[in-house]
Order: C-alpha cells, then structure tokens, then sequence
C-alpha cells in the first residue's frame, strides 16, 4: 500500500539566508474534509511556499494554499466553483536535531481555517423566495404570498412618542 504524498521539508538542505521554494500539490483526501455539507474539495491542495533557515535554529515557512472546491450556495441552493486561497501561511519551526519537517498538517488547518462555513455564489445572489422556492436570482417570482409575511404586523408599526 502506497503512503499518501506529505509536504515535507529536507532540513539538512536549508542554508542560512538562502530560501528554499517549494511549490507542489497534496491529495485532496489528506484534508479529511470531506463530511461537509456545502462543501468539496475539487482538486489538490495546492502550495508555493518558502522555507527559509533562521538564526538560531529555527525554520521559517510562508507562503500561499489554494484549493479549488465545489460548493453549494446556501442562499440558492446552485452549485458553483470556487478556488479559497490562504495568502498569508507563515509556520516556524525550532530545528533542535530534526532532520525534516513535515508542515502537511499545518497546510491542512491553514486553508481549513479559510474556508467559508456558508458559501454563497456571489454577494448579489438573491436566495429563494420564502413561499413558492424560485430562484429569485433568475427573476420575480411572482408570488401573491408576499404580505404574508409573519413580520408583515409590524410594517404599520411605528413608536409611539413620550
């Protein structure tokens, strides 16, 4: 059985002040992610990081995480793609005789923490109409239900003064 790819980092290869690019992609399924409702990876996870060795004995790395995902509007109901990127990954590690470093979980958490817990399809979707389900995104629905609003008591509503 095959082990299942991992971003690892050689230290041993890592001079000071002498960056080191990697740039690649993880399986998907390495996310374990896959229990979300309106959410699915599409693709790898894909990285361009720099590793950089410090002073000190320490290890830096920054960089970007993208991963493409299907996803479904939770104000439509439509399916869309989208790719969630984390720009800003940064992870430091101190060496203390490591020979590597393995950031596979630190990718994982970084885009997990980038990715929406309600996907919407774009800021102007409109959602459904609460009566008859039209995708009001396609146009009017037309339906006579709209002053039967349980709120619709309160439209008339105004303080009354002191």
């Amino acid at each position: 059985m095959e082990t299942p790819a991992r971003l690892t980092v050689d230290l041993g290869r890592l001079r000071e002040g002498r960056p080191e690019r990697l740039q690649g992609s993880l399986p998907a399924s390495l996310l374990e992610i896959d229990d979300l409702e309106q959410l699915r990876p599409a693709g790898p996870l894909a990285y361009d990081l720099e590793v950089t060795l410090l002073p000190g004995g320490e290890a830096l790395a920054r960089g970007t995480l993208r991963l493409p995902c299907q996803c479904v509007c939770r104000r439509c109901g439509r399916d869309f793609l989208a790719e969630f990127s984390e720009e800003d990954f940064c992870e430091t590690l101190q060496i203390e005789g490591q020979i590597t470093w393995d950031l596979t979980e630190s990718a994982r958490e970084g885009i997990i923490l980038v990715l929406p817990s309600y996907p919407i399809c774009g800021e102007g979707c409109k959602g459904v109409c609460p009566h008859c389900g039209k995708n009001l995104n396609e146009g009017p629905c037309g339906c006579a239900a709209d002053g039967d609003s349980p709120w619709g008591a309160l439209d008339g509503w105004a303080p009354q003064g002191e």
